[in-house]
């Protein structure tokens, strides 16, 4: 999927589907992100919006998180990682 164009503030913005796409994970892990803290929707936004750099940031939260509970990154690799 391509990233939408940068804003008039040069950020990209995502919705939580574009977000869940773009990281390839399900629109309901995306939401439990948001639901955990590790990601807020762009004050003003109507809690619709995204920032990329914070949607990665929460990825990487939730991904080390995984691997703190289960002690291994077997099954916490994302598809976008594979190669």
């Amino acid at each position: 999927m391509l990233l939408p164009d940068p804003g008039p503030d040069d950020e990209t913005y995502l919705t939580a589907a574009q977000a869940a796409r773009v990281f390839g994970v399900a629109a309901s892990t995306f939401t439990g992100w948001v639901r955990k803290g590790y990601v807020a929707a762009v004050p003003g936004s109507s809690g619709r919006l995204y920032r990329l750099p914070d949607v990665a940031c929460a990825e990487k939260k939730a991904r080390d998180a995984a691997i703190r509970t289960s002690g291994t990154t077997k099954r916490v690799r994302r598809h976008h990682e594979a190669a």
